[in-house]
């Protein structure tokens, strides 16, 4: 990781690191922190999340927001509308996870299973949806 050591995340548990960084993501974008600052927490984020390596993260990081300015997140003077982007990378994810299964088959399996999970749990906290719901999302 790059902003965070294991025994943070260990010591605040994985739910308030997620939504820790989910703030801090939310932040920089409303700030205008940088293009790298913004990839560094989105990959800590993933990281966690998912449960990924870092290189894992930082090639989805790459995928979904540094190679992708059509999201226009830095852009965005709505904070409804900064969040609605935010989840749609979560989601976006998903596809470029099983890419991943071209190459290792367990572990895009794995990936995915954990990739529900996070972004049920963001779409219950941020949307106040639950698990059900945020399948259909």
């Amino acid at each position: 990781m790059y902003d965070h050591d294991a025994e943070e995340v260990e010591s605040l548990g994985w739910e308030e690191f997620i939504l820790r960084q989910w703030e801090s993501i939310f932040t920089g974008y409303r700030s205008w922190a940088g293009l790298r600052t913004m990839g560094r927490r989105w990959s800590d984020l993933i990281e966690v999340g998912l449960g990924c390596s870092q290189d894992v993260a930082d090639q989805l990081v790459r995928a979904e927001v540094i190679d992708r300015p059509d999201r226009d997140l830095e852009g965005t003077a709505d904070a409804q509308a900064v969040v609605a982007k935010m989840a749609g990378v979560l989601t976006d994810i998903r596809a470029d996870l099983t890419e991943l299964g071209d190459v290792d088959p367990g572990l895009s399996a794995a990936l995915l299973e954990q990739h529900a999970e996070l972004l049920a749990f963001i779409h219950a906290w941020v949307f106040g949806v639950d698990d059900g719901e945020a399948a259909e999302l």
